[in-house]
């Protein structure tokens, strides 16, 4: 298998592969041709946790799809263009609270907790998820 060089969200389809291989905690989500640009898209690992994927371009992140004020579909809400935010924001269809696609980080309310986050690997063209990775407390940011 050819894993294409990345950050910790998404790979760069013109860069050189890579011959390493990819990690075991990947699952694959879909196809990268199947993610519409810049509309969120549910998708459920297969140990049932549920994942919000957005695409914008090349790249791709991905996020907890449960709001965590009122736990509902963030993959039902907007992807936007923020200023001052290189991911795209998900912003929640039913409260508007917003988040960062990259971190989870809180951007708006009436939401106070942080979204737990995914590493994501493109592949040949595939969209692979990684293991959940719960957000980081304000008090451990350094």
């Amino acid at each position: 298998m050819t894993v294409l060089p990345s950050s910790e969200h998404s790979n760069d389809p013109s860069a050189e592969p890579l011959s390493e291989p990819l990690p075991s905690e990947f699952e694959r989500a879909g196809l990268l041709a199947d993610l519409e640009d810049g509309l969120p898209q549910g998708v459920v690992l297969s140990n049932g946790e549920r994942v919000c994927v957005v695409r914008r371009g090349h790249e791709v992140w991905a996020v907890h799809d449960v709001c965590p004020h009122r736990a509902f579909a963030l993959s039902g809400g907007d992807a936007l263009t923020v200023d001052g935010e290189s991911a795209p924001v998900i912003e929640c269809p039913w409260h508007g609270a917003q988040f960062s696609c990259a971190t989870g980080a809180v951007l708006q309310g009436p939401a106070t907790d942080a979204l737990p986050t995914f590493p994501v690997r493109i592949v040949e063209g595939e969209v692979f998820i990684g293991a959940r990775r719960e957000p980081i407390a304000p008090s451990e940011v350094v």
